[in-house]
């Protein structure tokens, strides 16, 4: 398998723009789920897929677009349903996966006030299937009145302290260990959660 010609499914692909674009896709998620999204490459990608990786700029705009495809489809990564939406730990995940995995164009496009229309729309239907709607459930099964706003705050409460851990613009906020970031959060967290 050491040419095009002998690989029968790389041969198709070259023909076949959607089993190219899905191949890209599946590489892609697989890529972003072992190494994040800052660490893969658009090299590896198309390693992965046998296909060139000039193909992600022409079938998604770039690496940002197939990471925003691949989340649309599904959540990334085995674990991604797993999430626990209690809100001390929800934060604590949150905190925990932006710091250790880096900010994803989804976290990004969060804290972005110049998107287009279509990216916000994406952003916008991730972030209130995986994360608000599951949140807001368990607002409303604690009683919290005003679910629907809390669910959004308790969000954009560790994405604002991820961020600002992430790009050290609050020198001590980001020598902080997290579990310390996290406690010291647990009073907001309460309020916010209705508690």
């Amino acid at each position: 398998m050491t040419s095009i010609e002998g690989n029968t499914s790389t041969a198709r692909r070259a023909h076949d723009s959607e089993a190219s674009r899905r191949a890209l896709l599946d590489a892609g998620r697989a890529l972003f789920v072992e190494v994040g999204y800052d660490r893969a490459t658009t090299r590896e990608i198309g390693e992965r897929a046998a296909v060139d990786p000039a193909l992600i700029s022409r079938y998604f705009g770039g690496k940002e677009g197939l990471y925003l495809a691949a989340i649309a489809e599904g959540p990334l990564g085995a674990g991604a349903g797993q999430v626990d939406f209690e809100p001390h730990a929800l934060v604590a995940h949150l905190l925990e996966r932006w710091d250790e995995r880096g900010h994803s164009p989804v976290s990004r496009a969060l804290a972005s006030p110049a998107l287009t229309d279509d990216v916000r729309d994406l952003v916008r239907a991730v972030v209130g299937e995986r994360l608000v709607e599951p949140l807001i459930e368990q607002l409303r099964g604690a009683a919290a009145p005003q679910a629907e706003l809390r669910a959004e705050l308790l969000i954009a409460l560790a994405l604002g302290v991820a961020v600002t851990r992430a790009n050290g613009t609050l020198a001590g906020l980001e020598r902080i260990p997290r579990d310390e970031v996290v406690a010291a959060l647990g009073p907001m967290v309460d309020a916010l959660a209705g508690l």
